[in-house]
């Protein structure tokens, strides 16, 4: 309890201290600019990259100006982020626009001027996994405790979701009207579905193996405080004269993979979908954003009760997708094997969750976005 008080009071003098500052940093001049802010890369994502090169091309007196970096462990680098949020704080003072992709302090302790939007564009085109404030006091989410003190989710204008069904799942997640959630698609949509993002040459080209057999892509979500369990497929003894097995894990995921199931880092999950045949994955959004190219996606949950118990899921994937869902690898590989899937099952899956036109995905957020200018 004493410590709970203690927390409470320092954290409450770090936000006004850091509320006044703002307050001086807001007396300088408004820009012409939209900030994007992200902690989930220390490098541009894919998102922000194709939105700024779309603004750039149809408004060029709109400055974008990009932070992308992760919070890292270790007392120096929460110094580094400390200087590094206050040139943050400079920028949202002085911005029209701030389109974020995740929870980001300062823009949800500050005060802001009345002039700025905040956009939610989330990181993921969906959530089948529960987050934010459906998981507080849960094994993997936050303490409401502390959800409250550091207004988790606080000051959005807007927040985007590509359907109806979405919209409702955040509604929760991020504790906000449905009045404030717009159906718009991540831009990473039309980067899977158009094919003039298509880096399959690219990666032929440096794989030639993967050209001559049916490519299997396994990308897992992160498990939070966990590595992926890939004993199963490992130890599967997959027939490669048929097949080409590929392992895309999570950045921030250290399970150890053969070299022999990797590809170079430079290539994202959402290229290693285009030349695949066959695509596995779990509680992660992928199978929803995937889901545009209508290709076999195997929902893999060898873990299924643990994790509904330590985290929830908004999309019950055994029911949703019944013949694609299995816990285990075997049965994938038997249903592969067999041609044993319902390809109309995963159509109906994508029309339920991506209702916008993934074709037009960066266009239309990009509008969106200049519209709040």
């Amino acid at each position: 309890m004493v410590k709970k008080a203690i927390l409470y009071i320092v954290i409450t003098i770090l936000k006004f201290l850091a509320n006044i500052v703002y307050l001086f940093m807001k007396l300088f001049p408004t820009k012409n600019r939209i900030i994007m802010i992200t902690r989930q890369s220390n490098n541009v994502t894919l998102d922000f990259r194709l939105l700024k090169e779309y603004i750039e091309k149809t408004d060029n007196n709109i400055e974008i100006k990009i932070f992308a970096k992760k919070l890292e462990k270790g007392i120096y680098n929460k110094i580094l982020y400390i200087l590094y949020t206050l040139k943050v704080m400079k920028h949202l003072a002085t911005s029209k626009v701030c389109v974020i992709d995740s929870y980001c302090i300062p823009v949800s302790i500050l005060k802001h001027k009345k002039n700025l939007k905040i956009i939610q564009i989330w990181h993921a085109s969906g959530a089948v996994k529960k987050f934010g404030h459906q998981i507080l006091d849960k094994k993997e989410g936050s303490s409401k405790f502390i959800a409250k003190l550091m207004c988790m989710h606080k000051n959005y204008d807007f927040v985007i979701a590509p359907s109806d069904k979405t919209k409702e799942i955040f509604s929760e997640a991020f504790n906000i009207n449905k009045e404030k959630i717009v159906k718009l698609g991540l831009p990473r949509l039309e980067y899977i579905y158009n094919s003039k993002f298509d880096r399959s040459n690219e990666i032929l080209t440096e794989y030639p193996n993967l050209k001559n057999k049916q490519n299997i892509v396994y990308i897992p979500t992160f498990r939070k405080n966990q590595k992926t369990n890939l004993d199963e497929i490992l130890n599967y003894k997959i027939d490669k004269e048929k097949y080409n097995l590929i392992i895309s894990l999570h950045p921030l995921d250290s399970t150890k993979v053969p070299d022999e199931y990797l590809v170079n880092k430079k290539y994202s999950s959402f290229d290693l979908i285009k030349i695949a045949d066959y695509i596995i994955t779990d509680y992660s959004a992928l199978s929803i954003e995937a889901s545009v190219l209508e290709k076999p996606i195997f929902i893999y949950l060898y873990d299924y009760d643990k994790y509904k118990e330590n985290r929830g899921l908004n999309i019950y994937l055994n029911k949703e997708l019944k013949t694609f869902t299995t816990t285990k690898f075997s049965d994938i590989m038997t249903k592969i094997e067999e041609k044993k899937y319902d390809i109309k099952e995963l159509i109906d899956y994508k029309k339920k969750y991506i209702e916008i036109n993934p074709n037009s995905s960066i266009e239309d957020l990009g509008d969106f976005l200049l519209k709040q200018i």
